[in-house]
């Protein structure tokens, strides 16, 4: 068929939607609108409003010649409740808001340019969108003083608000349909031929790489495939009709103005507005600097999510050095601050109590301050002035007098670090923290750096902005001020003070939740682990001669002891360093046992004595004579680590009466840990190839195997050891922090983590249920072993308070919660024991509840029989058959604990994992 006239032509096609050769659709250039499900194409809607013929072209001609907005309108009538898919210029994210070059912030996107719409009262399908963001960054956090701030962790709602009872789908119909979905859930409502849309010069689909669509691609989000789906629609269908709907941009928006070198190379940096750099860490509302949580992507460790490169990553030091500056330039700020702890933390009482700081001291500490932070300035400044938006506040070029906050601040900060950091590296003698004391050291600039980094730990225990801008830029100014200590004078790399300090800097930075001041404390170890060995401390010392008639009597026995004690702590709080480093970085410590020559530390008893009449009262009974003979004097001391770990492979503990402290327990796991390192990653070595296996080799896995399980046999025997300290003393924070080391070590022993943290960002796997049938196994050894540890260890982390956990615990519910979401993942609702292929497995446990010795737990590992559960506060049961339920339960978990930086970055990374 052939038409003489262009109109006569278009006319058939708009009728009959059929060409000379009998196929749908229209020509890709002709201008005209595609069909819609079939059926011929309406009028735009301000044709239909004025009752004017529309020539059904995108846009019409009477619309781009009046400069109107032309808007399609769907086929069916508005009583189905169709998606409307805007025209160019009323979408958020583009036409001529999009021109402005604005950035639109996370939680506060803006809307349609419509007359005074109540965005409370938005229906979901009228919903504002943010342009180019995720759903994962469109939610806004419940309550109105968060929603002040850009939002950039999603505020998912805490289990027990409908959602997990209403998780539809196991665990592996979680993980196959975040990543895929079939076209059968397509919306069938309205579909449009995208390859024939004609779209606007300006559009450049390479450009914006997220925004290219398969062929095969629908328009809803259950049509979305790989990595990155938002995997809550289909694990959740009360969010499906609560999100707004996807808009598909013509056009390519555009950014006005320079990238600054924070935001540079990074896809996150565009969540962040320019001027304020804050960002709301979670529901709770702490805010937080933009470059910190742009950066947690680009962690070296905990890499549950697709990584970024460091190139990619914001720099912070200059911004945290900035912010504390501004910081400390608010003195009415300051003078009206109170911390917001829980008095609760302190109910049991504080085993350190910290003296009143004098002003004189405060003015010293000052004085130092001020050079430390304008050398750490200055060193930053350096080939950054070019930079023509650095993100940086006004005042940061300034050089005017700061002040530190007023002493009573600084002895909140320095109370909060003797109740948080000396429960689990105690270096604080005589049960008092005194930084008047410490102030006059003989070397200013080093005693200085001690006092500002207990002040820096301890503001990182509490949640405010203030205390996190104070940390941040306290420990990048002591950094450099103490690398440049030690690069000046060599000598000092052995002093005490020095290296306490360095301990102090480790584990702030390491824990700090900042990108770059976890690898600097990484990389940084290393140097500090060989001035500790080049220091000679590591070495056993001879014990001095008993004095008969000592010079000062008991008070110089007293200060003799003082000396040698705090050698020995300080030795080995590094060892639990390289302990604690190395166990959440899957590698292996860098310390062996075979260096420790020195005297472990001794009783808290004789540690805390406040005089020396009680020191001399307990040194005899801790060290105890036969005979009745004092033993003051003696120079008495317990076994180093080296040689208690002998009578510990002998197992002669018990026989020769080694009395044993939560500090001598916590220091023997290391060299545990040591072996399961060492053997679990021999074993990720072998090949699974069958061929390979059958060779003769003097090395196999089998035989590495065995060895991993002689392993296990020593970890049971230190439980042992464990069980019996905990069953004649009261149980301490120190002990429940080396039972959750314990724990975690025997994770490792049957569990892959580097391979868990590989399924979560889905490399390696195509998706089908053989395939990760094969891969869990390869994940997790020992299922009910691994769900055993996992539920002690939430056990035991909530059980201690709040404000007084150790700064990695984080850390060990995120191991958790990947070891029990990758076993979810095999839960297939097809096959369960309530269909009758199974029978019932036995009774419903709570795993995190009951103590390792209840019966339930007990026959659970004895003869794998029972249904283990998780527990909720109020004691509600949870099933671990969804990942969903169990990844949410664990951020409830974390939610529970004082929120800090690093803390805020693992719950966002868990709340990634959960969206898919």
């Amino acid at each position: 068929m052939s038409f003489a006239r262009r109109d006569l032509l278009q006319r058939h096609y708009t009728v009959h939607g059929r060409d000379s050769n009998n196929q749908e659709g229209l020509p890709a250039n002709n201008g005209m609108i595609p069909k819609s499900a079939g059926r011929t194409p309406i009028a735009c809607s301000n044709c239909a409003k004025t009752k004017t013929k529309c020539d059904k072209k995108f846009p019409c001609s009477r619309c781009a010649g009046r400069n109107l907005k032309c808007t399609l309108r769907p086929t069916r009538r508005a009583s189905k409740n169709v998606n409307r898919i805007p025209a160019p210029g009323e979408g958020t994210g583009s036409g001529s808001s999009s021109e402005k070059g604005d950035i639109t912030a996370p939680g506060s996107a803006r809307t349609s340019p419509q007359p005074q719409s109540d965005s409370s009262n938005t229906t979901p399908d009228e919903k504002p969108l943010t342009e180019g963001q995720p759903s994962f960054f469109e939610q806004s956090p419940p309550n109105v003083q968060a929603q002040m701030l850009p939002t950039v962790l999603s505020p998912l709602p805490t289990p027990g608000n409908g959602f997990i009872q209403h998780t539809p789908m196991s665990g592996y119909e979680d993980f196959i349909r975040t990543g895929r979905e079939g076209p059968e859930h397509s919306s069938p409502r309205f579909m449009m031929e995208w390859a024939q849309m004609q779209m606007a010069p300006g559009f450049d689909a390479m450009g914006r790489p997220d925004m290219m669509m398969a062929a095969e691609m629908g328009l809803d989000m259950h049509g979305l495939p790989g990595p990155h789906t938002d995997g809550m629609m289909t694990m959740m269908p009360e969010m499906t009709h609560a999100l707004p709907p996807v808009q598909t941009p013509l056009a390519t928006p555009r950014l006005d103005g320079t990238f600054s070198d924070m935001e540079l190379g990074s896809s996150a940096a565009l969540f962040y507005p320019h001027n304020g750099n804050l960002a709301v860490a979670h529901d709770a509302g702490v805010p937080d600097l933009g470059a910190i949580i742009a950066a947690q992507d680009g962690w070296t460790v905990f890499r549950c999510t697709p990584p970024i490169p460091s190139s990619s990553c914001p720099k912070t030091a200059k911004l945290n050095l900035e912010r504390l500056e501004q910081s400390l330039r608010n003195h009415e700020s300051w003078s009206n601050w109170r911390p917001t702890w829980d008095e609760s933390d302190f109910a049991a009482g504080e085993q350190v109590a910290v003296m009143q700081l004098h002003e004189s001291s405060r003015d010293k500490l000052l004085a130092i301050t001020q050079t430390f932070l304008h050398k750490a300035l200055d060193i930053h400044k350096e080939g950054m002035s070019g930079s023509p938006n650095s993100n940086g506040s006004p005042l940061s070029t300034a050089t005017n007098f700061v002040l530190l906050p007023p002493a009573r601040v600084l002895e909140y900060f320095l109370r909060s670090y003797a109740n948080s950091f000396e429960r689990y590296y105690p270096l604080t003698s005589k049960g008092m923290l005194d930084a008047n004391e410490l102030l006059q050291c003989f070397n200013d600039k080093a005693s200085s750096l001690l006092v500002l980094m207990m002040i820096a730990q301890g503001a990182m225990a509490i949640p405010s902005v203030e205390a996190r801008w104070l940390t941040g830029g306290l420990t990048e100014a002591c950094r450099i001020s103490l690398f440049d200590l030690i690069e000046k004078n060599i000598i000092m790399a052995s002093d005490p003070v020095v290296l306490h300090s360095a301990l102090l800097f480790t584990v702030q930075a390491a824990w700090s939740g900042d990108k770059w001041q976890m690898d600097i404390a990484m990389g940084q170890r290393g140097m500090y682990f060989a001035m500790l060995r080049h220091s000679g401390v590591l070495e056993p010392r001879h014990a001095p001669a008993p004095r008969i008639d000592p010079r000062g009597g008991p008070e110089g026995l007293w200060n003799d002891w003082i000396q040698q004690e705090s050698r020995s702590r300080l030795i080995y709080s590094w060892v639990m360093v390289d302990q604690d480093l190395s166990l959440f970085h899957d590698a292996a410590p860098l310390f062996s046992v075979t260096e420790f020559g020195a005297p472990m530390p001794d009783s808290d008893r004789l540690w805390q004595a406040k005089t020396a009449t009680e020191w001399s009262e307990i040194f005899n009974q801790v060290h105890e004579f036969s005979g009745g003979y004092p033993s003051v004097g003696s120079g008495a001391r317990p076994l180093s680590l080296r040689d208690l770990f002998r009578h510990f492979l002998d197992d002669e503990i018990i026989a020769q009466g080694i009395e044993l402290t939560p500090l001598h327990l916590r220091l023997l796991l290391h060299p545990l840990q040591s072996m399961v390192a060492q053997y679990c990653q021999l074993l990720s070595c072998f090949s699974d190839n069958v061929a390979s296996r059958q060779r003769t080799r003097t090395v196999t896995a089998a035989s590495t195997r065995v060895r991993l399980e002689e392993v296990q046999t020593l970890l049971q025997r230190w439980y042992d050891l464990a069980i019996r300290y905990t069953k004649a003393n009261p149980m301490c924070t120190m002990m429940q922090a080396t039972l959750v080391m314990f724990h975690l070590i025997s994770l490792n022993a049957v569990t892959n983590f580097p391979e868990i943290e590989r399924l979560a960002r889905r490399e390696g796997t195509d998706g089908t249920y053989q395939q990760l049938i094969w891969l869990h196994k390869r994940c997790i050894s020992d299922v009910e072993e691994s769900i055993f540890h996992c539920g002690q260890i939430l056990r035991l982390i909530r059980s201690m308070p709040r404000g007084i956990r150790p700064p990695w615990w984080p850390g060990a519910i995120y191991r958790v919660a990947l070891i029990l979401w990758t076993d979810s993942l095999t839960h297939n609702e097809s096959i369960t024991p309530s269909s009758g292929m199974f029978p019932v497995p036995g009774p419903s446990f709570a795993v995190d509840a009951l103590p390792a010795e209840h019966p339930l737990v007990v026959r659970y590992l004895t003869k794998r029989e029972g249904v283990p559960t998780l527990t909720k506060r109020d004691g509600t049961q949870i099933p671990m058959d969804h990942a969903y339920t169990v990844l949410s339960h664990c951020v409830a978990v974390i939610d529970e604990g004082v929120a800090t930086r690093f803390s805020d970055g693992i719950r966002g990374k868990l709340l990634r994992l959960v969206n898919g």
